[in-house]
């Protein structure tokens, strides 16, 4: 008998297509900074010229100007977001299968890794984007943000809903 598959399954695979589809994609054709500059008044932009910082390069307002200041930050805050998405449907997905909760996030949480891994590598075969060591850890942050939500949640639950039937 076939069982039925979980949403965090297909919340998994849904999420594995968005990463493979948007690595794909070489940068000019995601790039925001064009309708950042014309649709949004960036002005606020210049008083943040104090941050600096080096990710792969000098992130700052001066060398990146403020659509692409706000860009990368728009860049890693969706990097940061999807894996907090894919952490908890591979919790999800992997506590129905393992127990206790730590085997089950440990494994989680390395399955996430290796598809940053995997999402990063995929970006330096594509043409004009790199791969950076810097958003595997990003997305590994994600991932485990996504597994401690999860519990969190988990937790106030009541248990008898939780039981592997």
């Amino acid at each position: 008998m076939l069982r039925k598959i979980p949403w965090s399954g297909y919340v998994t695979l849904l999420i594995l297509v968005i990463l493979f589809i948007s690595s794909s994609m070489p940068y000019e054709e995601q790039s925001l900074k064009p309708g950042l500059s014309r649709y949004f008044d960036l002005g606020f932009v210049e008083h943040l010229r104090f941050i600096s910082f080096d990710y792969h390069g000098e992130v700052s307002v001066a060398v990146l100007g403020a659509s692409g200041f706000v860009e990368f930050f728009i860049r890693k805050a969706a990097h940061l977001s999807i894996f907090i998405l894919l952490g908890i449907a591979l919790i999800d997905l992997t506590y129905r299968l393992i127990r206790p909760y730590a085997l089950a996030a440990l494994f989680a949480y390395t399955v996430a890794i290796t598809v940053a891994v995997f999402d990063e590598f995929h970006q330096i075969l594509t043409g004009g984007r790199t791969g950076l060591i810097q958003d595997v850890l990003l997305d590994g942050t994600g991932a485990l943000i996504g597994i401690l939500l999860y519990r969190l949640f988990w937790k106030k639950r009541p248990s008898e809903q939780w039981i592997r039937k």
